[in-house]
């Protein structure tokens, strides 16, 4: 029992105008209930059929009692020993008329009924299933088909993105039959504000049927004032002595009854409802991408020359095109965060970078940082992908990347590494050989460590901030997670002296090498360590001091301060491994 509630909430104005052909997710099936901010109780029940275009006109008689969620559909064995199978939907046995997308199977024996999507369209569409989720991975994971459950976990709603939803209709040659029914209802104490003439309201346009009405209630819901009527009849040649009671009809002679009324009284109360029914078509769209493999009609243009002119996608779709197209740094880093994503170093400034491995882009390092590729490699990229890559599209400038130009062109690829490749690998060789030095690991087991890894590239600093948060990161792997106790084993600090992590490096590295080469060894490590504690609004004298540690050159911009960081830190990490090995094998020769 609620209080006042406005007139509009009833009337759904705003459901009665909009329709599901203009919304993002279509709901192919429904059962759900709302709580709602104002009171009252609200329902949204829908269901779908697909048609082929010549059964159009037969199917707009079709409405609620013949597509609604009240039909299970599913297959049927006919006694003629015809069948239908579970996604054709028929109107008339034995007459198949439209495809069901969803079905609902009926169980019974106390389990409650399952909801399946039509797995062709699953398939059709590439999706995978990831808890209630349907994703596309050829299209970075997106999602595509969803279900909504209400708070005791059932499955109350499925619903597909219209413009996948279209795809396929398209590529089978159907046409969607949506139809749904939503209810908005409330039982009032006090009597509504309500104008409706007569207390009720009928609106029918076309495929749209919405009724309202407010009426008298008792506390149960019931019409007040109406009476009701109970007759209750009971056979009374019973024998509880009988073994196996056998009873005849019922007749006056074996049977007795009573009659009994009463009227809806007590308090009154209003009953306000609202109800829209709709039916309407969802189109397929003009042509099927995804599923059939259509060409895209995106008007999609890149810079190919100096003075900014562009050239058509299409035109560039050629193996032999013989053009590059550069890109601003910052593509990286929009391609690289994204699931499915990966990169491959192959040289210290050419790598294949993918949103999905099965799209690999060769891209090159030229020599003012920016990305370039051939445009071929591009041009061919699913357009989803190339909208990534169009956004971040420059004027030609510095040249093509002269280590992309030796692999593509040349056909002698430079002998580079890349940091980004040595580093990690350094890293591992590293905590081996202290390993067989110490008997132990030099560096603690890190969940996260695999991501960092991942992150530790160039293109991260392509600011300030992004410089020293890879900074941090590199600190994260190397410094932080040095065991400090296994260390102490081998040289621990006086009394009353504490020595970090790198201090207690350096402690053990002097015991085969002069202190002061040991210092020199790690300060590349102490600069990075100095500049992850550094923030970017800091003044830029303790960057600059940090940085000399580190080995980094002030003056170097973007993308190749980073670049040097990552070198500087592997170098130096080589070095102590090399240190290591022959301490190594001086004791193993004693």
């Amino acid at each position: 029992m609620l209080g006042k509630i406005p007139q509009s909430w009833f009337e759904m104005k705003e459901y009665r105008k909009r329709k599901f052909s203009g919304s993002v997710w279509i709901p192919l099936r429904s059962l759900q209930n709302f709580e709602t901010e104002i009171g009252g109780e609200e329902y949204f029940y829908s269901a779908c059929v697909a048609f082929p275009p010549e059964n159009k006109k037969e199917a707009e008689k079709l409405g609620w009692s013949d597509i609604g969620v009240i039909r299970s559909g599913g297959p049927f064995a006919y006694s003629d020993h015809s069948y239908k199978s579970a996604e054709v939907y028929q109107y008339e046995d034995g007459k198949d008329m439209g495809i069901d997308l969803i079905f609902e199977q009926r169980i019974g024996c106390g389990h409650e009924n399952i909801w399946h999507i039509n797995q062709d369209m699953i398939i059709a569409l590439g999706l995978i299933q990831e808890g209630d989720i349907w994703v596309r991975p050829a299209e970075g994971y997106v999602d595509v088909i969803r279900m909504k459950r209400n708070d005791d976990d059932k499955i109350v709603a499925i619903e597909i993105k219209s413009e996948f939803l279209r795809d396929y209709l398209a590529a089978r040659g159907l046409l969607l039959r949506l139809v749904y029914y939503r209810q908005r209802s409330a039982m009032l104490r006090d009597k509504p504000d309500i104008d409706w003439p007569n207390g009720r309201i009928n609106i029918e346009e076309d495929n749209n049927n919405f009724s309202a009405f407010v009426c008298e209630v008792d506390e149960h819901g019931g019409p007040y004032g109406g009476g009701v009527a109970f007759t209750q009849i009971w056979r009374t040649d019973i024998d509880s002595e009988e073994d196996v009671p056998i009873f005849g009809p019922e007749n006056e002679e074996n049977t007795e009854g009573r009659f009994s009324s009463f009227q809806r009284l007590g308090d009154k109360f209003y009953l306000v409802e609202g109800e829209l029914w709709r039916e309407e078509w969802i189109e397929p769209s003009e042509r099927s991408e995804r599923v059939r493999g259509d060409d895209s009609e995106e008007n999609i243009n890149y810079i190919v020359g100096s003075s900014g002119e562009r050239q058509d996608v299409r035109s560039l779709n050629h193996e032999d095109i013989g053009k590059y197209l550069w890109f601003s740094p910052r593509v990286f880093n929009e391609i690289i965060v994204r699931r499915g994503a990966g990169v491959r170093w192959h040289t210290r400034d050419t790598g294949s970078i993918w949103l999905l491995s099965d799209w690999t882009v060769h891209f090159g390092i030229n020599k003012i940082g920016l990305i370039n590729v051939y445009a071929y490699d591009v041009a061919k990229l699913p357009v989803w992908q190339q909208k990534i890559w169009l956004a971040y599209n420059t004027s030609p400038d510095g040249a093509v990347s002269s280590e992309l130009l030796d692999a593509q062109m040349r056909t002698f690829p430079a002998r580079t590494k890349a940091p980004e490749d040595i580093f990690p690998r350094a890293i591992d060789d590293l905590d081996k050989a202290m390993g067989i030095w110490l008997g132990k690991k030099l560096f603690q087991e890190h969940d996260a460590a695999e991501e960092i890894i991942k992150s530790i590239h160039r293109f991260r600093a392509i600011d300030e901030s992004g410089f020293l948060s890879l900074s941090k990161d590199i600190a994260r792997l190397v410094v932080d997670r040095i065991v400090i106790e296994n260390l102490h084993k081998v040289v621990a600090p006086p009394k009353g002296e504490k020595w970090g992590s790198l201090k207690s490096l350096e402690k053990v590295l002097s015991t085969i090498i002069d202190a002061g080469e040991a210092r020199k060894l790690l300060s590349p490590l102490v600069g990075v360590y100095n500049l992850r504690l550094l923030d970017a609004h800091l003044p830029s004298s303790n960057v600059e001091s940090a940085m000399a540690l580190a080995g980094v050159p002030c003056e170097e911009s973007g993308i190749f301060k980073g670049s040097t960081l990552i070198d500087n830190t592997g170098k130096a990490i080589l070095k102590i491994i090399e240190v290591v090995d022959i301490a190594v094998e001086n004791r193993d020769r004693s």
